[in-house]
C-alpha cells in the first residue's frame, strides 16, 4: 500500500495513513446546492448522498431453486439506492424464513415467507409450487430519478438518504445558495485513515461516531487511531 506522511502530502497525509490506489479509492460528484445559504463541507467530514425525486422498486427473478414471488414492494423514505438481496436461510414446505441485505451488504432484517416484511424495503414473499432451497435469493433494485445522489454531510437522524455513510470528504467544499458544485471524497478501500482526523457534525454522540466508523470499515476504509 502507498503510505502518506504529513510532510510529503500536506493535506491528504493529515487524513490518509496509507492506501492501495488513489485512482480507485476516490469518487468525484455533485455537492448539493445550498438552501438559504451556502452548503459547506469541511475537509475530512463524513459524507452521505441524498435521494431526490421519485423512487422505483423492482424485484428480479429468483436466483436458485423455488418459484415463489414478491408482489407489491415499496421502499422507506430515504432508502439507499442499489440492489437489495432477499436470501432464503431456512427453507420449509410451503414456508420458511429469509434475510434481507442492503446494497452495502449490511443485514436489514429477517422475515417469514407468507408474512409481511417491514424494513428498509417492504413486501410479502409468497410461496410457490416449488419450495425455495437455502441460499435461493431474489434481488430487489431501488432506484431514484435522475439528479439523485447529490452529496451532503452525513446526518444519522435523516430519512432522505443522508443517514447512510458513503465516505469522507477529501477537501473543503462549498456549494452556493441554489447552485450545485463539485466534491471529491474517499469512497472505498483498501485504505487506512487517521481516526483522529475525521470530522463529524456538531453534537455527534459516541454511538453515532462508532456507527460511522463501522460504516466506513464496511466500505474498506479502516479507521485507526494514529495520533
Amino acid at each position: 500500500m502507498k503510505a502518506y506522511s504529513t510532510a510529503s502530502v500536506a493535506v491528504l497525509g493529515d487524513l490518509i495513513h496509507s492506501e492501495y490506489d488513489s485512482t480507485y479509492t476516490t469518487d468525484k460528484g455533485v455537492l448539493l446546492a445550498g438552501s438559504g445559504s451556502a452548503r459547506e463541507i469541511p475537509k475530512f467530514s463524513v459524507v452521505a448522498k441524498v435521494n431526490l425525486g421519485s423512487v422505483t422498486v423492482t424485484p428480479g427473478a429468483v436466483v436458485g431453486t423455488g418459484n415463489g414471488s414478491i408482489g407489491t414492494v415499496t421502499a422507506d423514505s430515504g432508502a439507499p439506492a442499489g440492489v437489495y438481496q432477499v436470501v432464503i436461510i431456512e427453507p420449509a414446505s410451503d414456508g420458511g424464513t429469509f434475510q434481507v441485505f442492503r446494497p452495502t451488504g449490511e443485514l436489514d432484517g429477517t422475515g417469514t415467507i407468507g408474512a409481511a416484511y417491514n424494513g428498509t424495503i417492504n413486501f410479502t414473499l409468497a410461496d410457490g409450487a416449488t419450495d425455495f432451497t437455502a441460499g435461493a435469493r431474489i434481488p430487489v433494485t431501488v432506484s431514484y430519478a435522475a439528479g439523485s445522489g447529490k452529496v451532503v454531510r452525513w446526518d444519522p437522524t435523516a430519512v432522505n438518504g443522508a443517514q447512510t455513510v458513503v465516505g469522507i470528504s477529501l477537501f473543503d467544499a462549498e456549494a452556493p445558495d441554489g447552485v450545485d458544485d463539485e466534491i471529491t471524497w474517499l469512497a472505498r478501500g483498501p485504505v487506512i485513515v487517521r481516526k483522529e482526523s475525521i470530522v463529524f457534525h456538531d453534537g455527534a454522540t459516541t454511538d453515532q461516531k462508532n456507527a460511522a466508523y463501522a460504516a466506513l470499515e464496511a466500505l474498506g476504509i479502516q479507521c485507526r487511531q494514529t495520533g
